[in-house]
């Protein structure tokens, strides 16, 4: 029923057991089957076979469950307890919507610890696969039988009726049966073509008019692009916590890649803006530091109580920065963000990319981005004249780059 212990974390559980036995009580039925344990027994069994002493593990009986009740509780007890990646936890919600289809999303959640969105995610996934049937009523959380909720959306305009009908004629069978806002309509319609794509066939690489875009590792796939080949390295990689190692990779790729004097620019948050410096200077040598200025669109830090209205961006060099042309430190953007943010959460507007590869490189010269996203640098390098090479790992980022690009070759 649950994926097995990796070989790593088994190895880890033994000799935690050996020191310590088994403290967690393991589960069984009345009739002695084992549900909950499996890797702890195992774990005891091997010690007692090497001639080690562990003392007997404490039992706990469930008797009078039924076939599907034990599955159940197997599946909370180790959704709440095991370190599972989210493509394990979806596949344990997808068994217990397959064993009963009839609860409610609310129910399956409360059941698993989970939350209802995402077992509501799993359902419509299930039903557009055709593995449980979409029925027209639910069990609720008491027991009762309840019709199935449709998708509500409440406009005050003809802009916002026709916003909700693009958004709900994107989510199609994945709309969810709740009341929502435009906003909320349009960033699950957003997420769902996000998916559809990451689900979707894809080249791991595309070319076009003097563009490329690739698929995977940017420390792997770019192994071929020759040293001191690059002429500008532009890039906004993530910028949460889980992401600062990126940022030594960046750094040691723009070393060995762009030509001496050139820079790499790139755009980042602020809360780890001096792990972020410390990070590229490891590898390249200090320029500057600019901002991008939003004209809305401030994302609020409440912790801090601060709306944050600009970004911004670091000027490195590999070697000693050889200038070209004189460039303002202070770009305003007067791009709306709400347009850009439909395309992708972290997409950027087109603008401020204009003006970094404009002012950092020249007509047919060569631009990368190795974090590429939806495409952003890479419109804005062909736009210019700038041959352009992407790489991104996410495979609904490449097919947005691509898509994209390949209109900026029709214009």
């Amino acid at each position: 029923m649950l994926p097995p212990l990796s070989p790593d974390e088994f190895a880890a559980l033994k000799p935690d057991i050996a020191k310590h036995g088994i403290l967690v009580a393991v589960e069984l039925d009345e009739h002695g089957h084992l549900l909950d344990g499996h890797h702890r027994v195992r774990a005891w069994q091997e010690l007692r076979a090497e001639g080690i002493r562990v003392p007997d593990f404490p039992r706990v009986i469930l008797a009078g469950l039924s076939e599907a009740e034990k599955r159940a509780h197997v599946r909370a007890v180790n959704l709440i307890r095991r370190h599972l990646t989210a493509a394990q936890r979806r596949a344990i919600i997808a068994d217990a919507l397959r064993d009963d289809p009839a609860q409610s999303d609310r129910q399956v959640a409360a059941m698993l610890g989970v939350s209802h969105p995402t077992v509501g995610a799993v359902r419509r996934e299930l039903e557009r696969a055709g593995d449980v049937e979409k029925l027209s009523t639910r069990m609720d959380v008491l027991g009762r039988s309840q019709p199935v909720r449709h998708a509500t959306i409440t406009v005050n305009s003809r802009r916002d009726e026709g916003r909700a009908l693009a958004a709900l004629a994107t989510l199609g069978t994945d709309a969810p049966g709740r009341p929502m806002t435009v906003r909320r309509a349009e960033v699950l319609a957003r997420d769902a073509e996000l998916d559809r794509r990451r689900n979707g066939r894809g080249r791991k690489v595309v070319q076009g008019q003097g563009w490329e875009v690739r698929r995977g590792d940017f420390l792997r796939v770019l192994d071929d692009v020759d040293d001191e080949s690059v002429d500008l390295l532009l890039t906004d990689p993530p910028y949460e916590d889980a992401a600062l190692g990126l940022w030594s990779d960046l750094g040691e790729l723009a070393a060995r890649v762009l030509k001496p004097g050139r820079p790499l620019v790139a755009l980042t948050g602020k809360l780890r803006l001096p792990e972020v410096v410390a990070a590229l200077t490891e590898h390249l040598g200090w320029v500057w530091m600019g901002s991008i200025a939003f004209a809305g669109g401030h994302r609020r830090v409440r912790k801090l109580m601060i709306d944050d209205a600009w970004r911004p961006f670091l000027v490195l060099s590999a070697g000693t920065f050889e200038p070209r042309t004189f460039m303002s430190d202070m770009i305003v953007c007067s791009e709306p963000i709400g347009p850009t943010k439909a395309i992708h959460r972290w997409a950027q507007p087109l603008g401020p990319f204009v003006h970094l590869v404009e002012s950092f490189s020249a007509p047919g010269e060569l631009v990368v981005d190795p974090m590429v996203g939806s495409g952003t640098t890479g419109v804005a390098a062909v736009q210019l004249g700038r041959r352009f090479i992407g790489v991104d790992q996410d495979r609904a980022a490449v097919s947005l780059a691509v898509e994209r690009l390949s209109a900026a070759d029709r214009l």
